[in-house]
C-alpha cells in the first residue's frame, strides 16, 4: 500500500474529523463502486442506492480503517457486502417484468427481442454464480473480468502477488465453469462469452 495514496490520506483526515473528506472520497470512488454495484444488481436504482449505503457504511467504519491495504478494496468489499445485502432483502426482478429498467443500453432496442431475453437470463445465471463464489473470488473476478484490471492491479488491490492472484482467479473461473455448465451447454456460442476470460 502506496501512503501516498490520496484515497488513504483521504481517509486518514475522515478519521482525524475532516468531514470534507467524505465528499472528496465520494467524488473520487463513486464512479468504481457504481460500477461494482451494477455488474451485482443489473439495475441501475438499485446500484445507486448501493454507492450511497457503501459511503454511509465506510463513513461509519471510519474509525476502524487501517491505512495498511489498498482503499480501493477495502470501499470495494464495503460495496459487495452492500449489494449482497441488497440481494437477500429482495431478488432481482424477473425477465417479465413489466416496470421501466433504467439499466438497459441505448441500444437495447436493435437487438431481436428473443437475444434480449437469452442475453438478460445469461447475465442474471452468471451474476448468481458471481454471488456464491467465496468473497476474495469473487472480488477478484469483478476486478478482473468487469473492470478489466490485469493481474498485477488485481494483485494491489488486493495485497496479494501476482501468482497468488492468478491461483486465486483460476479458482474462481473454475467455481464459475462448474456453476454455469450446464446452462451454458444449452445457450447457443454465439450469444455468449466464456467467464472465464481475463485481459491479463
Amino acid at each position: 500500500m502506496d501512503p501516498r495514496d490520496p484515497d488513504v490520506q483521504l481517509m486518514l483526515r475522515l478519521q482525524a474529523g475532516d468531514g470534507a473528506a467524505l465528499g472528496e472520497l465520494l467524488r473520487r470512488n463513486a464512479p468504481r463502486v457504481l460500477a461494482l454495484a451494477f455488474r451485482y444488481l443489473g439495475d441501475r436504482a438499485a446500484a445507486e442506492d448501493a454507492v450511497q449505503e457503501t459511503f454511509l457504511k465506510l463513513y461509519q467504519a471510519r474509525d476502524r480503517y487501517r491505512a495498511d491495504a489498498p482503499f480501493g478494496a477495502y470501499v470495494l468489499r464495503i460495496a459487495t457486502n452492500v449489494c449482497l445485502s441488497q440481494l437477500r432483502r429482495k431478488r432481482p426482478h424477473s425477465l417479465d417484468d413489466g416496470g421501466e429498467r433504467a439499466s438497459e443500453p441505448p441500444d437495447e432496442g436493435l437487438r431481436e427481442p428473443g437475444q434480449t431475453i437469452l442475453d438478460d437470463e445469461l447475465a442474471g445465471r452468471v451474476r448468481d454464480a458471481v454471488q456464491q463464489l467465496p468473497d476474495r473470488q469473487r472480488m477478484a473476478i469483478l476486478l478482473n473480468k468487469f473492470e478489466g484490471l490485469d493481474y498485477q492491479q488485481v494483485a494491489d488491490q488486493l495485497g496479494l502477488t501476482v501468482p497468488a492472484t492468478k491461483s486465486l482467479l483460476h479458482r474462481a473461473r473454475m467455481t464459475l465453469k462448474d456453476h454455469l455448465e450446464g446452462y451454458l451447454g444449452g445457450v447457443p456460442s454465439e450469444t455468449r462469452e466464456p467467464p472465464g476470460r481475463s485481459p491479463g
